[in-house]
């Protein structure tokens, strides 16, 4: 009898042992948190942090998603942790679950409806439509605030880039086969298509004013339209290889353009002003910021930069995690530089410091385009997951 109770006593212990190492689940809807517990361990993961305890801390932040496995700021605070560990694989999980937590709560909200890789997205001037360009030959206008699709405009070819002009009454696109198409988004009819091109344009841009459009290609020229006529004013040559972004300055003046080398035109003449660095990998994007001040570029080096565009001279490089850049964005009072990487992985930096503000796994592959909505307060996303996502980060 005392035998049969002692190998009882035995198989309860066992099986309570393993209980509670087991995850609990999710709460469900009839289960509550205590918010006082799951503070107290937050309040001392932080403390712990601070003074670099951080197996102790990376506990406490585990203890506090036993409690709430819904907890945005365990998850997230836990990533940095498991980060500063060096343990990058459990570092992204927890980032992961970080973002499915912000798009259930719908602080990210994701554009579906593309049946190829979305590789353009762009905000309107007024901020209050998102565009997405797809290799379905589809551009796809959204609802800035709702994610709700207003309208489809279908064209011919596989669409690789697209801007809006300055007036928000117009939408260029670049296409793989070589044309650019100017859009009447009133009417959603195609009233201009530009022909120069060999290859497939990869980059547009309008001036400042909207009466030029700056476009680049994989035939490695980069042309200036004038937007009314159709016409075509300059081809500029010089890039051995691929163009693979342009952009105008704030005031019009400077056009820069990205292939393995950066440049800097006269946007009016045409003529080079300045090389401001050749490399033997690609620059993959290009953008001003508002001011005119910086440059920001992203590149295959596995770097973003920022470049005083005054003095030629780079004024910050922010290392990407493992893999190259894909895309960089700069939001418009030039504070935030965001870059995705050959990870999906998209990544905040502060741009005086260069310190990481926030890491983001948003897609299942590659984020090939990002944008910030005029007021800075949006960042979105474009993926060859064939899905868009709009990201609230104020």
């Amino acid at each position: 009898m005392k035998s049969s109770l002692m190998c009882m006593a035995f198989l309860l212990s066992v099986a309570l042992t393993a209980a509670a190492q087991q995850k609990p689940p999710a709460l469900g809807a009839g289960e509550t948190v205590n918010p006082a517990q799951v503070q107290e361990h937050l309040t001392r993961a932080v403390e712990l942090a601070k003074q670099e305890q951080y197996a102790q801390a990376g506990e406490e932040y585990r203890a506090a998603l036993e409690l709430d496995p819904n907890s945005l700021r365990a998850h997230r605070e836990l990533a940095v942790i498991l980060e500063k560990q060096d343990d990058r694989e459990a570092a992204l999980e927890e980032y992961r679950l970080a973002v499915q937590l912000m798009e259930k709560s719908g602080e990210i909200r994701v554009l579906a409806g593309h049946s190829q890789p979305v590789r353009a997205i762009a905000f309107s001037p007024d901020g209050a439509l998102v565009a997405t360009g797809s290799d379905d030959s589809t551009v796809k206008l959204w609802d800035a605030r709702t994610a709700e699709l207003k309208r489809t405009l279908t064209g011919s070819a596989a669409v690789k880039w697209l801007a809006f002009a300055p007036d928000g009454n117009t939408l260029a696109t670049g296409h793989s086969d070589s044309a650019i198409r100017l859009w009447d988004l009133r009417s959603g009819e195609v009233k201009t298509t530009l022909e120069g091109h060999k290859k497939a344009v990869t980059s547009v841009a309008f001036s400042p004013d909207g009466k030029t459009l700056a476009s680049g290609s994989k035939d490695g020229t980069v042309i200036l339209w004038d937007v009314s006529t159709g016409q075509l004013k300059k081809k500029l040559t010089g890039h051995l290889f691929a163009v693979t972004s342009v952009a105008f300055s704030p005031e019009g003046r400077t056009l820069a353009s990205a292939s393995f080398d950066l440049r800097l035109w006269d946007a009016d003449s045409g003529e080079l002003k300045t090389i401001l660095t050749r490399q033997t990998v690609v620059i993959v994007a290009v953008v001003f910021s508002r001011d005119g001040k910086l440059l920001a570029t992203g590149s295959e080096d596995k770097t973003a930069k920022l470049w005083d565009t005054q003095t030629g001279e780079v004024k910050l490089t922010v290392p990407g995690w493992d893999l190259q850049i894909s895309s960089v964005a700069l939001s418009p009072d030039g504070r935030t530089l965001a870059a995705a990487d050959w990870r999906n992985t998209v990544r905040l930096w502060e741009a005086q410091t260069g310190t990481v503000l926030w890491t983001l796994p948003l897609h299942s592959a590659l984020v090939g385009s990002l944008a910030f909505s005029p007021d800075g307060k949006t960042l979105a996303s474009a993926s060859n997951d064939m899905t868009a996502k709009l990201w609230r980060i104020e």
